[in-house]
């Protein structure tokens, strides 16, 4: 069977509106703080570009979320982590796309990249879109490059600047992107490039 001819995988995680116990302030593993508690971050239900979205006031130089679901990586498979966030007030800060690599027996597999680049949020009030995208083989678009001793990742973002910066963040949204890589793909009706959107 052709490994690029399988259905593209569900792998969105839960919105933020449902609460933030299921994303973490640290790795993403199970025994890492989360961000249900915190008392720098609360849940804004009517962002006029976001809708319900995470609002953080940060409190050191770098924030992390981490959804603290085992979002899987398949042989010969390549997923994208996408985010928008704005600057409210505060110090501007640079964002970027981050993950956790998991291999067997919930171990961190060492000697791998774990962030996308940094961008800037452009001003307050202005929206920055990051994405990266995580992969088998090193391809142009591919970011993250991580070989198979990876069985799943804990995905998310990182904020990164002075204390003090007040951010909303987006849902994040996580797709399989395998057929944009592919041979097969590229021939098929409804195939993206691999762009970056900054």
């Amino acid at each position: 069977m052709n490994r690029h001819a399988r259905p593209e995988l569900d792998l969105m995680p839960p919105p933020f509106a449902e609460g933030f116990d299921d994303w973490s302030r640290g790795d993403g593993t199970p025994e890492s703080p989360t961000w249900e508690t915190a008392p720098n971050a609360r849940l804004v239900r009517d962002d006029a570009d976001f809708g319900p979205c995470l609002e953080l006031r940060t409190t050191a130089e770098v924030e992390r979320i981490r959804y603290m679901g085992e979002m899987p990586l398949l042989a010969g498979g390549f997923i994208e982590v996408a985010v928008r966030v704005r600057a409210v007030r505060g110090p501007l800060p640079e964002v970027r796309i981050a993950a956790w690599p998991g291999g067997a027996g919930g171990r961190r597999v060492e000697g791998l990249p774990e962030a996308g680049p940094l961008l800037p949020v452009p001003a307050h009030g202005g929206v920055c879109a990051v994405r990266a995208v995580v992969g088998r083989d090193a391809h142009p678009g591919v970011d993250l490059v991580w070989d198979e001793r990876v069985l799943y990742a804990h995905v998310g973002l990182d904020i990164e600047g002075p204390a003090g910066a007040v951010v909303r963040v987006e849902s994040v949204a996580v797709r399989d992107v395998t057929r944009r890589f592919s041979p097969l793909g590229r021939l098929l009706p409804g195939f993206e490039p691999a762009a970056r959107e900054g």
